[in-house]
């Protein structure tokens, strides 16, 4: 299977941290690449809580 290239180009091993404030596309940019490669907090907060908008750290 070919993976589609990522937008914008990546080097193979790199890590893009996006921040800034809500509204300003950060989701929008992360959709455009492979969900293979993409870490997201919120979905990993809904892993562990079943509901992703827990602003706290439920393992604490």
């Amino acid at each position: 299977m070919t993976e589609l290239p990522c937008y914008p180009p990546m080097p193979e091993r790199s890590l893009v941290v996006l921040i800034g404030p809500a509204g300003a596309g950060k989701t929008t940019l992360a959709n455009t690449w492979p969900a293979s490669r993409v870490l997201s907090l919120d979905a990993l907060r809904e892993a562990v809580s079943d509901d992703f908008s827990v602003k706290f750290s439920v393992l604490s």
